[in-house]
């Protein structure tokens, strides 16, 4: 009778340290983005101070004002152009060829399969000294659309083999029930398979604008000759450019602006990302 008491205080110990270990990671964790906001807010005083401080000793917001007098607004505009047709486009085309490899079987699938593996496993650098001549061969060079042809490159393959493993998940006998019902293939997908793949395509949507979003290789060596930028290739110029130097409350004010979205996506699309990533744990 007396051992149930003590495994019960054992228990109780163990997960109040537990807790404690998990709080002390989440404060290491969140140290980094606590410090980017604070920078954001500090006066040049503070900042250049031999003696880092905590707290800023009054609030200054004029980071802000000196990033986005350095068009920043217009790089952000790219950004999300490119970041929006990229995905869209990748959804659309993922969606309908994982579907072709889910659900039928022809000539060649198994190597389609592999291939699309491979891909995600090739440096984009490797890819980008093929892909400069074709974009400049057909004026895409230097362009927000030759970024996002470039983006469609690790995107796709990406979703593809993503949605595959969704949909190998959902039985086939309810596309063959929906038809037996009087559906035809098409009404079928839509709606049966379709509703069932929303966890999926919006874990796979975000993760691939994640991708498109921070990218930063391709964008600054297709956008070379161009005035426009994406903002993260604009995080680089900012930090070096003369008129500037050394803004660090500049910077991280941009990068600030520049992470928001996708905490603000991971925050509203928390748990069907969740919801997503668990179905998409099936044997494929």
């Amino acid at each position: 009778m007396s051992a149930h008491p003590r495994t019960s205080r054992r228990h109780r110990g163990l997960t109040a340290f537990w807790n404690t270990v998990a709080m002390l990671i989440a404060v290491v964790l969140a140290f980094p983005i606590y410090w980017m906001v604070l920078t954001t807010v500090k006066s040049n005083k503070d900042l250049i101070s031999q003696h880092p401080t905590f707290w800023p000793s009054h609030f200054d917001f004029s980071s802000y004002s000196s990033a986005m007098e350095d068009n920043f607004g217009g790089n952000l505009l790219n950004t999300l152009v490119i970041t929006l047709g990229s995905v869209a486009i990748s959804l659309v085309v993922g969606l309908l060829a994982a579907l072709a490899v889910a659900r039928f079987d022809f000539r060649g699938r198994k190597p389609f399969i592999v291939a699309i593996l491979v891909v995600q496993m090739v440096p984009l650098l490797t890819i980008l000294v093929g892909l400069l001549p074709v974009l400049n061969a057909t004026n895409l060079y230097g362009s927000v659309l030759g970024v996002i042809a470039a983006y469609l490159i690790f995107t796709i393959p990406f979703i593809i083999w993503t949605l595959r493993t969704y949909i190998v998940g959902i039985p086939a006998e309810l596309d063959e029930a929906a038809m037996v019902d009087g559906c035809t293939k098409a009404q079928a997908f839509r709606r049966v398979v379709l509703p069932l793949l929303t966890p999926g395509l919006v874990s796979t949507g975000v993760f691939a604008w994640i991708q498109a979003w921070n990218e930063f290789v391709m964008a600054r060596q297709i956008l070379a000759p161009a005035d426009n930028k994406t903002a993260m290739v604009w995080l680089t110029f900012f930090s070096s450019t003369p008129t500037h130097g050394a803004d660090y409350g500049g910077q991280m004010a941009g990068a600030l602006i520049i992470a928001a979205p996708v905490i603000i996506l991971f925050t509203i699309f928390q748990s069907r990302l969740s919801t997503g990533l668990t179905a998409g744990a099936v044997k494929g």
